[in-house]
C-alpha cells in the first residue's frame, strides 16, 4: 500500500473545512417544512446537523441544531481555521455566535409554549409528528439541558423525539474547554458561564439512563454517554484544581461515573459493550469514536488502551464479514454496529473515517 496522497488530503481537508462553514451560522438559509407550516431561517451561533433540504422523503431531516452534533463540529473549528485561513474572521464571530446562542437555548429563565404552536398549521398527516403540548408546557429550568436539539432559529423543537439525551452538555462543555486551550487569544464572553452551566448538569444527571447517540428505544446507559460524561467532569476538575478552587463533588461524581464504566467491559471480546444493559457481544463503532473525541494518551480511556484496542478490532471483524463491500480489503468500512437497520444497515462514512483517525 502506498503512502497516502498529501495533495488529495489537503484539498479533502479544505472542502471539508469549508462544508463546516456552510453549516454554520447559515442565516442566509431558509427551511420550509411545508407539512407543518413551519419556517425556520438559522439564528447565528448556530449550527446544522445537515444543511440539505430533505423531508425524510427519503433523505432524513438534519435541519436542526443538536447539541451534540455541534461539539462534535466547534471541537473541529480550530482544524477548519487551519485549512482554511482566509476562513479565520467567519470562524471567530462564529465562536462568540455560538456560546451566546447555546447560553440562550439553555437559559433556565426560558418558558417553552402551553401549546404546540405548529397545532393550527399541520396537515392532517403531520399531526401524529407534533411533540406533545404537555412536554413544551414544562421546558423550563434545567429542562432545556435535557434537550437533544433545537430548532436551528433557536427556538423550542415542535417534532417528536427522543428524550432525554445527556451527552450533548457534556460534548459542549468539553469542546469549549478544548476550544479556549487551542485558541487562548479568543475572546469568547460567556463561556465560562455555559462552561459551569453544562457541567453542573452532567454532575447532576450523570449515569441515569438515558436515550443515546443513536437515539433509539429503550433508555439505557450507553458507553458513548457515560464516555462524553466522564471526561467532561474530569476535565473540569482538572481546570478547576490548576486554577486552586478544585470541586470535590464533581470529583466524586467523575469517580462515580467511571466505576458504571467498569459494568460495560465485555468479557467475550476484551472490549466495551455498547451500554451497561447489553448482553455479551454487543459491540458499537460509537464507543471508539467518543474514546477518539477524548483524545487521551493514557489510561483506561486512551486510544491505545488494551480495551479500546480490542473493541475496534472486534468490531472491523464483524464488519468485514458483513458488508460486501469489505471483501478483500485489509481496511474495512465500518457501520454502526452489527444489528443496525437504519436506512438499510450499510458502513457509514463518519464511522469508518474516525476508526482512519483512530489509527
Amino acid at each position: 500500500m502506498g503512502r497516502p496522497d498529501s495533495t488529495w488530503i489537503q484539498a479533502q481537508r479544505l472542502a471539508s473545512a469549508r462544508a463546516m462553514r456552510a453549516a454554520s451560522s447559515a442565516t442566509h438559509l431558509v427551511r420550509r417544512r411545508k407539512g407543518f407550516g413551519w419556517t425556520v431561517r438559522p439564528a447565528a451561533g448556530s449550527m446544522l446537523a445537515s444543511p440539505r433540504m430533505a423531508g425524510w422523503d427519503p433523505e432524513p431531516d438534519y435541519f436542526h441544531h443538536w447539541i451534540r452534533d455541534s461539539a462534535l463540529v466547534l471541537r473541529a473549528v480550530p482544524l477548519a481555521m487551519s485549512a482554511d485561513p482566509e476562513a479565520r474572521p467567519f470562524w471567530r464571530r462564529h465562536l462568540g455566535d455560538f456560546v451566546r446562542f447555546s447560553l440562550l437555548i439553555s437559559d433556565p429563565a426560558r418558558h417553552g409554549p402551553a401549546e404546540n404552536p405548529l397545532r393550527g398549521t399541520a396537515a392532517q398527516d403531520f399531526q401524529q409528528y407534533l411533540r406533545p403540548d404537555a412536554e413544551l408546557a414544562v421546558l423550563t429550568g434545567t429542562a432545556w439541558l435535557d434537550e437533544p436539539r433545537v430548532a436551528a432559529d433557536g427556538s423550542p423543537d415542535l417534532e417528536r423525539w427522543s428524550r432525554p439525551q445527556d451527552d450533548g452538555p457534556a460534548l459542549r462543555a468539553s469542546a469549549v474547554m478544548a476550544v479556549l486551550d487551542l485558541l487562548p487569544a479568543a475572546a469568547l464572553p460567556g463561556a465560562e458561564a455555559l462552561i459551569a452551566r453544562d457541567l453542573a448538569h452532567t454532575a447532576r444527571v450523570a449515569g441515569r439512563p438515558c436515550h443515546g447517540p443513536w437515539e433509539e428505544d429503550p433508555p439505557r446507559r450507553t458507553t458513548f454517554t457515560l464516555l462524553a460524561q466522564w471526561d467532561a467532569m474530569d476535565r473540569g476538575c482538572a481546570r478547576a484544581e490548576a486554577r486552586g478552587c478544585p470541586d470535590p463533588q464533581m470529583r466524586a461524581a467523575a469517580d462515580r461515573v467511571a466505576g458504571l464504566l467498569t459494568a460495560a467491559e465485555d468479557q467475550a471480546t476484551g472490549g466495551w459493550r455498547d451500554s451497561i444493559e447489553a448482553p455479551e457481544g454487543s459491540l458499537d463503532s460509537v464507543t471508539c469514536l467518543a474514546i477518539l473525541q477524548m483524545r487521551r494518551s493514557e489510561g483506561l480511556f486512551s486510544i491505545t488502551a488494551p480495551r479500546t484496542r480490542a473493541t475496534a478490532a472486534a468490531l472491523e471483524a464483524v464488519f468485514a464479514d458483513l458488508y460486501p463491500i469489505n471483501r478483500a480489503r485489509k481496511a474495512p468500512a465500518v457501520g454502526r454496529w452489527a444489528g443496525d437497520a437504519y436506512f438499510g444497515g450499510n458502513p457509514w462514512y463518519p464511522a469508518t473515517l474516525g476508526f482512519a483517525e483512530l489509527y
